[in-house]
């Protein structure tokens, strides 16, 4: 009873986070809902392979044709789901199209459980998936099965990396948009897309092996499964959880970019000129202690075109925008942190005096920089 239950975690998982996702009032956050899509298909999946190591015959081969659509239907979803968050503002027909090989091949499933007699089905469920009958001679309506069921295992694995390569570079992109745009990434959730990643790679790799192996290898000792069906359950929590949270996507983006879009004044410096400006303002004026600091605010101030100061400060600082303005909040930190006057002070006030955001993101940027805590760094200097 308590295998089974392990065993099927991911089931009760996706099935949790489907109804959330889906009856959430969802305003301006087209992904989140479609993130509900998403596991609503990935809790058919599961809820097939439930089916299947139950040995309910009567009604598998009705549930395999779902398993077809859902089993070449989750990594389609999963990537239209990080194409939302990160650089489609609605949805596209166009990705439809990534369905086509799901759809035809459950149509063929289909059609061809459909045209098998009932002892047919019954030979073919025990001597494909259950492996229990040596001696079942395949008609051609079950060979044809059987190679369309091989099929799908081939294009599955064909998805796994060219979601992977195709996600892995949108999520990329999307870092790059948001680091050379906000100061503080913390509020655009860095932290998620990252994890968003690392979750898809780790899925991607264990679904590659047991897609390799087979469910059939687990009908014997299903106590196997116990440990891909925890990391599973564990990764699917998390995105459903973390996508739950996420409430900024490229929409976001792509309005704080519009708003400041139309600059009739801007003006052309030649690189010395600008970088005279731009410092000027960061060693002067401080602007860096604004915590919600945007690029297109410096390039208001500058009457300068944002892409413009993106681009001086990646080639001329070897850096992001983020990085740029973080390097300043770090050294005015580091400043109030060694200041006599400033010694009684908690590292809460330091971090909102020296611009940042959250506690959270001081330290955070901190320990990127420096490699140690604020305390530390606080301790090491009055040691």
């Amino acid at each position: 009873m308590a295998e089974d239950l392990i065993i099927y975690t991911p089931m009760y998982v996706t099935f949790f986070w489907a109804v959330v996702l889906l009856i959430t009032k969802r305003e301006d956050n087209r992904a989140k809902f479609f993130l509900g899509i998403f596991m609503t298909v990935a809790f058919l999946l599961y809820f097939s392979h439930a089916v299947f190591f139950q040995q309910l015959e009567s009604v598998y081969t009705f549930f395999d044709t779902i398993y077809v659509f859902a089993f070449l239907s989750v990594y389609p979803l999963y990537y239209w789901y990080i194409k939302l968050l990160s650089v489609e503002t609605e949805y596209k027909l166009r990705n439809f199209r990534l369905f086509i090989p799901a759809l035809v091949l459950t149509l063929i499933s289909f059609v061809l459980y459909q045209l098998m007699s009932d002892t047919e089905r019954a030979d073919y469920y025990m001597g494909h998936f259950i492996k229990s009958k040596s001696d079942v001679e395949f008609t051609i309506l079950m060979q044809l099965q059987k190679n369309n069921y091989l099929v799908s295992k081939l294009i599955f694995a064909i998805q796994i990396f060219f979601f992977l390569y195709y996600g892995s570079r949108l999520v990329k992109n999307y870092h790059k948009k948001i680091e050379n745009f906000y100061s503080n990434l913390e509020s655009r959730s860095i932290l998620w897309v990252n994890i968003l990643l690392y979750s898809m790679v780790l899925t991607s790799l264990m679904s590659l092996v047991l897609n390799i192996i087979g469910r059939s290898f687990f009908m014997g000792s299903k106590t196997f499964l116990i440990f891909p069906s925890l990391i599973f359950s564990i990764l699917l929590f998390l995105i459903g959880f973390l996508g739950y949270l996420q409430n900024n996507t490229v929409i976001d983006l792509e309005f704080d970019e519009e708003k400041n879009n139309n600059n009739l004044n801007s003006k052309n410096y030649n690189t010395a000129k600008l970088n005279e400006k731009l410092l000027k303002l960061f060693k002067d004026v401080a602007i860096y202690k604004n915590p919600d600091l945007k690029i297109t605010q410096v390039s208001e101030l500058l009457h300068t075109n944002r892409t413009y100061i993106s681009k001086h400060i990646n080639t001329q600082f070897g850096c992001t925008f983020s990085d740029f303005v973080n390097r300043y909040r770090v050294e005015e930190a580091k400043r109030l942190l060694t200041s006599e006057s400033s010694k009684g002070y908690s590292l809460n006030y330091i971090s909102e005096k020296a611009g940042f955001g959250s506690m959270g993101s001081f330290m955070r940027v901190f320990r990127g920089f420096e490699k140690i805590t604020p305390g530390q760094y606080r301790e090491k200097h009055y040691r």
